[in-house]
């Protein structure tokens, strides 16, 4: 059995780009040499996860490809191993200087599956030397902590990127599928093409859309958002897959995609220059604090993480005066020491 050409044809069934008979599926799946195929196609997905803080089942996820064939449905539901509170939880941003284009384990993560994607892209649409494929190229676009950044992609869609964000890209699209890799925020205006769907990669999540306008949020594993203003967006993970209309918001709950109405003004303000969240958890606000003042989080006991408030704050505003109308409006003690922002009760 040729495992290069399993690899490929797995990845057309997990991604639905082409058309594959189910019987090849089954097929496939019942042979143990497309098992360890499957678990080498998975190799980046783990790599990227340790580096980024939740760890993938393998065998879970063939399970979940398997399902797909299945005559029932079943749904498998992941489920984060919990913490114990005694650790200290440090979270987020570390400091870099994102001027030198420093490569964060995030980073290059996200760099090795546009490199992977497009490969296999490429290998599927014309015959292509192992040297050509290695020599894909890519732009890449890194915003330093306490800016926001616009750009146009090489097919015309509009990007504006958040504080600590970084967008990763070909130079000139593949022939199928336009694909980008995201670490952090960034708001889309995707140019219309029906026929070359537009996908972004997170650490979790893929996005996927023909053209439309939304908000992808994602630097914490914790804290991942796609939330849409205008059109229709495909979100998926290795779990399951939604599809989301205006006003809505996939997130993650323990592994597996939720849907829920929103204002997705609550998500976009910060283009404008204004944090706001309505019931938000105190992890992702200090995660936006992080990422615009470029500092570390500290706290001692990661229940009060869970702390949900209503918070509003401007970009033009100190970091000082931001934690003291935090502590204003809870009854937590939150302080600055010098790249922290420690937490205590």
């Amino acid at each position: 059995m040729d495992k290069n050409k399993d690899i490929d044809r797995l990845l057309d069934f997990a991604n639905n780009e082409e058309n594959i008979d189910l019987q090849e599926v089954e097929k496939l799946i019942g042979s143990e040499d497309a098992m360890e195929a499957w678990r080498e196609m998975e190799d980046l997905e783990e790599a990227a996860n340790r580096a980024m803080g939740s760890l993938p089942d393998i065998d879970k996820e063939w399970e979940a490809l398997k399902t797909r064939v299945a005559p029932k449905k079943r749904f498998i539901i992941w489920k984060a191993v919990a913490v114990a509170a005694a650790v200290v939880a440090i979270f987020m941003v570390s400091r870099v200087d994102w001027s030198q284009k420093e490569t964060t384990p995030e980073v290059a993560a996200l760099e090795e599956i546009i490199d992977k994607k497009e490969a296999a892209q490429a290998k599927r649409v014309e015959t292509t030397t192992s040297a050509t494929i290695a020599s894909i190229h890519k732009q890449r676009v890194d915003v330093p902590a306490g800016e926001t950044r616009n750009l146009i992609l090489p097919d015309g869609t509009e990007v504006c990127l958040n504080a600590k964000s970084t967008i990763i890209y070909p130079e000139s699209f593949g022939k199928k599928v336009r694909r980008v890799a995201l670490y952090g925020e960034a708001y889309f205006k995707v140019k219309r093409d029906p026929g070359h769907p537009f996908v972004i990669h997170t650490r979790n999540v893929d996005t996927r859309v023909i053209g439309t306008e939304f908000n992808v949020r994602s630097y914490d594993a914790n804290d991942t958002h796609v939330t849409l203003v205008k059109g229709l967006v495909e979100v998926s993970t290795i779990y399951n897959r939604v599809n989301i209309e205006p006003n809505q918001d996939a997130s993650l709950d323990g592994g597996k995609l939720v849907v829920a109405d929103v204002n997705p003004k609550d998500y976009t303000s910060w283009r404008e220059g204004v944090m706001y969240f309505d019931d938000a958890s105190l992890r992702t606000i200090l995660q936006q604090l992080g990422a615009w003042y470029d500092m570390n989080i500290v706290c001692n006991d990661p229940r009060l993480l869970d702390h949900h408030f209503h918070f509003i704050f401007s970009k033009d505003d100190s970091l000082e005066e931001a934690v003291n109308l935090l502590n204003s409006s809870s009854n937590l003690y939150i302080k600055v020491e010098g790249n922290k922002i420690l937490i205590e009760k």
